[in-house]
């Protein structure tokens, strides 16, 4: 059996595919992560003369339409950035098609340019249901299928824009992974934090900004990422490691399933948390020791006192000892 897989960049709103591939796109998307087809039309319509430059393409298979996807290019930075990937079904086969597809024509066109990519970085939601599992069905397939192409994880904070049901800007939580295709960037090294400003800098005004600015207000719009920026910028922690995304290399990671791989942004407020419950258990343990030691200098050896403060100093002392084993085993 033949199959034959072929792109297509869009040019216009006119093209009799257009229709097919948001179709499919909306419904493969996360819901809460789509931008208005509206907006995806306006802009391949119109042709924004912005700083950076987006691409749509549609994916063929033996000439059906089985994907969309939506990427924008960073000069600033020299960052691709891969928006939505789309296919119908989901499919490896497809998946790796279209994305080394595009990267190719992509860079091809750039280098006429004289433009280059250093980093290709997309995002995934980090959205949870009431047991603590991910649940967002695109984003765990992706980390299964981004495993294989060397993209790295970076736990820092970073929150995804988008537009509500209200029609205003607002926030939810999401990881960041970036594909270096330069030297850098290695696993279990921390995360520079001028490159790490740099780059959200770019992705929130040159990126995210631009395009809200031609839907919403302009001064609100800039005025909401420069407050987000400050917002990351201050939740920052200098000792954030660079993370393999091969450590959701797991078979239930795309059900949302595997509990001991945690994959949330590391923030200054969630360090300084962690910290002071790490002193809490200890002071407790330690303060529960010498009074159980005190009551049983004293010889109240069958007093209520000393029975609950030993109770207590031995619960202290396995909540310490299952911390620890917790860190040490399942390191986040």
């Amino acid at each position: 059996m033949d199959v034959n897989y072929r792109i297509k960049l869009i040019r216009s709103v006119k093209d009799r595919d257009l229709t097919e591939a948001l179709d499919i796109y909306i419904h493969t998307i996360d819901e809460g992560s789509e931008t208005s087809t509206i907006q995806i039309r306006d802009y391949i319509q119109n042709k924004h003369n912005d700083k950076r430059q987006m691409f749509f393409y549609i994916l063929y298979v033996n000439n059906a339409v089985v994907g969309f996807a939506e990427y924008g290019y960073l000069p600033q930075s020299e960052i691709l950035l891969i928006d939505y990937i789309c296919t119908k079904p989901r499919n490896h086969t497809y998946f790796y098609n279209f994305y080394q597809m595009i990267f190719e024509d992509i860079s091809e066109f750039l280098k006429k340019k004289n433009f280059y990519i250093k980093y290709i970085i997309t995002e995934l939601s980090l959205k949870k249901d009431n047991e603590n599992k991910y649940i967002d069905v695109d984003s765990n397939y992706y980390r299964q299928l981004l495993t294989m192409e060397g993209f790295k994880i970076l736990r820092t904070p970073y929150y995804q824009p988008y537009r509500n049901m209200k029609g205003e800007l607002s926030i939810t939580d999401f990881n960041l992974v970036i594909k270096p295709l330069i030297n850098g960037l290695f696993p279990k090294t921390n995360i520079d934090a001028s490159f790490y400003q740099e780059i959200m800098a770019d992705i929130y005004m040159n990126h995210y900004a631009t395009w809200y600015e031609k839907y919403m207000n302009p001064s609100d719009v800039n005025q909401f990422f420069t407050d987000l920026l400050d917002r990351v910028k201050k939740e920052f922690t200098n000792k954030i490691e660079i993370d393999d995304i091969t450590l959701v290399n797991c078979t239930l990671f795309q059900k949302g399933l595997c509990q001991q791989v945690s994959t949330e942004n590391v923030t200054l407020k969630k360090k300084r948390l962690y910290y002071a419950k790490q002193w809490i258990i200890r002071i407790l343990c330690v303060l529960f020791s010498v009074a159980t030691g005190f009551f049983c200098y004293l010889k109240r050896f069958d007093s209520i006192e000393t029975f609950m403060c030993s109770l207590l100093t031995i619960l202290s002392a396995l909540i310490s000892l299952g911390q620890f084993m917790k860190d040490r085993l399942f390191q986040k």
